[in-house]
């Protein structure tokens, strides 16, 4: 087939079609598995038993298998091995086990692109980082982090959720990864907030995730978001963005590189300025804080080469 034969469509014609695909009735977006999803419902309970949530796991051995393998990674096995979900739970408590589980399950369902592993995998792994360090920031910063670590995992769920959308479309299945990242860019912020919602995700989660390239919205400052950009910002320049990391990344570096804007997952400078301001670190405090990133994807690299 030659390149005229291919057709290939212009990226906005394609974005423009990505968007009427994904409005459409007939859509059908990846489903988590039902138990993460009752597991997510019954954490938002008062006063829920442990035991209740071992037993709901119990019921998809496969999620509860990879649970319990994330439960042994280097970010939570800081003492003796945890070898049943009975033991994860104690150890864990209910937030981090809940975490856990909807890692589980994205990494399982959502984070799957045939044809497109490798990408797939780094969203995933730029997901894991950005929920860890959003938290970070958010409990330097004083924010209240109900919703932090959620909102970095889930952030970029659309990047897959498009691009498998997109695989799945006769039409568009032999077009080449490079002309398919200007559509992700586009419409990746409005699919995640989409799936969200699909999935009955209280708010604010939904807007967080259908907003989190901006640190306002309506000129009103968004703590999270702005928590969710800075988290992105540092997550890149220590290796797990999208993006490859700027060249002499340093966990010690005295200033905030700035993101190409020719790629994907980009975030404009004056955001990232912008959401600093709102978090209020800057100066040493920012340095901490890029150190301690540099630290969870050293941890979250070693757990995926064990």
């Amino acid at each position: 087939m030659t390149a005229a034969q291919r057709r290939v469509p212009h990226a906005s014609d394609l974005t423009h079609a990505v968007q009427d695909a994904l409005a459409s009735s007939s859509y059908r977006p990846p489903v988590l598995p039902s138990v993460a999803l009752d597991v997510m419902a019954l954490a938002g309970q008062h006063d829920v038993d442990l035991a209740e949530v071992v037993k709901l796991l119990e019921r998809d051995p496969v999620l509860a298998a990879r649970v319990l393998a994330l439960a042994q990674s280097a970010q939570y096995a800081r003492r003796s091995p945890v070898v049943t979900l009975k033991q994860a739970a104690v150890r864990l408590g209910l937030e981090a086990l809940t975490h856990l589980v909807l890692q589980a399950a994205l990494a399982l369902r959502v984070f799957r692109v045939p044809g497109f592993e490798a990408f797939a995998a780094r969203v995933n792994q730029h997901a894991t980082a950005t929920a860890h360090v959003t938290r970070d920031v958010c409990r330097r910063a004083g924010i209240p982090g109900d919703h932090a670590f959620t909102a970095g995992l889930l952030h970029d769920i659309g990047l897959s959720s498009a691009l498998l959308l997109i695989t799945e479309r006769a039409e568009w299945r032999r077009l080449r990864f490079e002309e398919i990242a200007p559509v992700l860019d586009a419409v990746h912020a409005d699919v995640s907030g989409l799936l969200a919602r699909r999935w009955k995700l209280p708010e604010p989660l939904p807007s967080i995730l259908a907003s989190h390239h901006r640190a306002s919205v309506d000129g009103v400052a968004q703590s999270v978001n702005a928590a969710l950009v800075v988290a992105e910002q540092l997550c890149w320049e220590a290796g797990a963005g999208i993006l490859e990391p700027p060249a002499g990344a340093s966990p010690t570096a005295a200033a905030s590189p700035e993101q190409p804007m020719d790629g994907l997952d980009a975030t404009w400078p004056s955001v990232v300025s912008e959401a600093l301001g709102i978090v209020g670190l800057g100066g040493d405090a920012l340095r901490a804080a890029r150190v301690a990133a540099f630290d969870v994807v050293a941890s979250l690299g070693a757990s995926a080469a064990g």
